[in-house]
């Protein structure tokens, strides 16, 4: 949740600078139209600020490159599966205060799995229904691969903030 609540904050701050320093350009602009809305004649002129302008561009493009392809999804690994968070939701039944929760496949290698609850969750509780016995209930409602009992489950857990 906090990721995506990040990009949008961040998407929000970029979208909101293009905006103003477009506004800006098109008044400058239109007011007179032999007005330089952004000298460069200084990093043009200077190859030490041609190249750190070069350097700062390249990298501000890898990293916004990066941050898209992550807010899309890539880089997430496995697939969600129904029958699983079924099944958690079945092993945390009566539990309070839970917001969300996840399971995913990652190939026949490992299977993940996100609870988050609120500050008022019994934490150890949730554990202790997670412990071997609800584990290989939930392997057995994935059902992944030939050998479901050796496949790890990897668990994170999280408390939201009220």
């Amino acid at each position: 949740m906090r990721s995506h609540f990040g990009n949008r904050i961040g998407i929000g701050i970029v979208g909101l600078f293009m905006l103003v320093a477009g506004c800006y350009a098109f008044f400058m602009r239109a007011s007179d139209p032999q007005i330089l809305v952004v000298d460069l004649s200084y990093v043009t002129g200077s190859a030490w600020a041609l190249l750190l302008a070069v350097a700062v561009t390249v990298t501000l493009a890898l990293v916004v490159t990066r941050w898209l392809l992550r807010a899309l999804g890539w880089g997430r690994g496995g697939v969600r599966t129904g029958s699983g968070t079924a099944m958690l939701g079945v092993l945390l039944k009566g539990t309070a205060d839970i917001h969300r929760m996840r399971v995913r496949v990652v190939g026949a290698e490992r299977i993940r799995v996100s609870v988050i609850c609120g500050p008022g969750t019994d934490l150890a509780g949730v554990v202790r229904r997670l412990d071997p016995g609800g584990a290989s209930r939930l392997r057995r409602a994935v059902d992944v691969g030939p050998d479901p009992g050796g496949t790890p489950i990897v668990v994170r857990l999280g408390v939201r903030a009220s």
